[in-house]
């Protein structure tokens, strides 16, 4: 048992270094830009490229530094500084949230210079013994909340901004892989015709983004973008001339170094058998008499992904 626990600290240790690569690759503004349009339709109509230039306000913040809520109010108050956001939003009463990635987007076409709150999540499943799109409502609200005293005081609820959470999560068990859904508040009218401006409650929106494994380019658009970005099976010079050949993603020294470094931990990690390492750690726990919920926290993996390994088991495994 002891080995078991041993040797699952040492797959955790791997896979969050190379969870926070991923992150950094997913903080490159090119690659937000395309997040941006293919998720959000205020951005369709534009490149990634223009998105870039015209659009993303900043450097934005990878969930690194602590930064209390108080210290960045004066940041917003600031309207002529363009800044990211910062990571962490922290209350007296509500406790701390550390977000992966947040930053501030201009609303095109709009002559007020509004802008939009975003959050961009990579979620390699492995905390899923809650529902993970619980987690994604909270954060969302969060991106609201957290407004008051920075973006409005007092009474002037106008002023709230929209906010988007973004859920990008790979290792999905198989049944939820390749598939996109977006969570909004809708008006239902119960009684009369008394409709209200969808602008004024349509303000927090939730997307999840479950990729697959990378297969050679059959799925197009953001899913098939992330599969390639995200791979763990693509060497890092395989994975530059996908992005530059099919995407037009230009390799700068920065974006290069970000592809070269995930890919030596991804590909690692893959040599190394991990999943294969992970599953086997998880049968003979199971075998021991240990709760599946326990066992995913202890292997890293979620429990839809535990359910699968052990349907997939010879009978004789799994008893």
């Amino acid at each position: 048992m002891n080995q078991d626990l041993s040797h699952a600290l040492f797959l955790t240790e791997g896979r969050a270094l190379y969870d926070e690569a991923a992150k950094r690759l997913l903080s490159q503004k090119i690659v937000l830009a395309y997040i941006l349009r293919e998720c959000l339709p205020e951005y369709q109509d534009y490149t990634p490229k223009e998105i870039v230039e015209q659009f993303i306000e900043g450097d934005p913040q990878v969930g690194e530094t602590a930064v209390h809520a108080d210290e960045e109010i004066s940041e917003w108050e600031k309207p002529e500084r363009i800044l990211g956001l910062n990571t962490e939003d922290t209350t007296v009463t509500e406790g701390m949230v550390r977000y992966d990635i947040r930053f501030k987007a201009l609303l095109p076409k709009d002559p007020e210079r509004l802008y939009l709150i975003l959050n961009i999540e990579a979620q390699n499943e492995k905390q899923t013994w809650y529902p993970l799109l619980k987690r994604a409502v909270y954060y969302g609200s969060r991106l609201i909340s957290s407004q008051y005293g920075t973006v409005f005081s007092g009474m002037d609820y106008g002023a709230v901004k929209k906010v988007y959470s973004i859920w990008i999560c790979t290792k999905s068990a198989k049944k939820y892989r390749n598939s996109m859904n977006r969570y909004e508040m809708v008006e239902e009218c119960l009684v009369g015709e008394n409709r209200s401006d969808p602008e004024n409650y349509r303000l927090m929106n939730l997307i999840l983004l479950h990729v697959g494994e990378y297969d050679e380019g059959t799925h197009e658009g953001i899913l098939g973008f992330l599969e390639v970005l995200l791979s763990g099976k693509l060497q890092a010079e395989e994975k530059r001339q996908i992005l530059q050949e099919r995407y037009h993603i230009a390799m700068t020294k920065k974006m290069s170094e970000e592809v070269t470094q995930m890919c030596n931990l991804s590909w690692g990690i893959y040599q190394d058998g991990v999943e294969d390492k992970a599953k086997e750690i998880a049968m003979r726990l199971y075998q021991d008499g240990m709760p599946l919920e326990k066992i995913a926290r202890i292997v890293s993996e979620s429990l839809a992904k535990i359910q699968e390994w052990l349907a997939e088991a010879p009978s004789g495994d799994s008893t």
